[in-house]
């Protein structure tokens, strides 16, 4: 039987030679069908927390026509923590974008960087820290939706 050869260099490279450069495109804003919502996250306000971490919703029932999920957008300034907390019925997903920070689950430490996701079951104290000079930029998945009467601090 053949030896397969899971990479292969060369023919990647083909491959993406082949790909157009989407970067020279103009991008237009989506033109929703009716009853399909497109929500335009740039248009999005942002918040700004106590620990000075910013977020912005992505869909969240308060601006979509989601109902049991709540995205957002987060970015944590340098030097910046997140202040440890932890939610009731809440599971979250945090799946980070850019940059890179210590994630504390439970008063486990570790690090986390782009492309890293991290899952925080209900009950479990969580924090993150921007221990780095970058910002650290996550994309934060709950359900049940996230409110702000959600959090529940030490």
């Amino acid at each position: 039987m053949p030896s397969a050869r899971l990479f292969q260099p060369a023919l990647l490279l083909t491959l993406l030679a082949m790909i157009p450069d989407l970067r020279s495109e103009p991008v237009t804003p989506a033109t929703p069908s009716p009853g399909i919502q497109v929500v335009q996250i740039e248009k999005q306000p942002w918040y700004e927390a106590d620990d000075k971490a910013v977020a912005r919703e992505i869909a969240s029932p308060r601006n979509s026509r989601a109902q049991t999920l709540s995205i957002a957008d987060i970015i944590i300034p340098a030097g910046v923590a997140v202040k440890p907390h932890y939610h009731k019925v809440i599971e979250e997903i945090y799946y980070v974008t850019a940059g890179s920070g210590i994630m504390t689950l439970d008063g486990r430490e570790t690090r986390i960087g782009v492309g890293d996701a991290v899952v925080i079951r209900p009950g479990e104290r969580h924090s993150v820290r921007n221990d780095t000079a970058a910002e650290l930029r996550l994309i934060v998945t709950c359900t049940p939706p996230w409110t702000p009467d959600c959090l529940i601090f030490d």
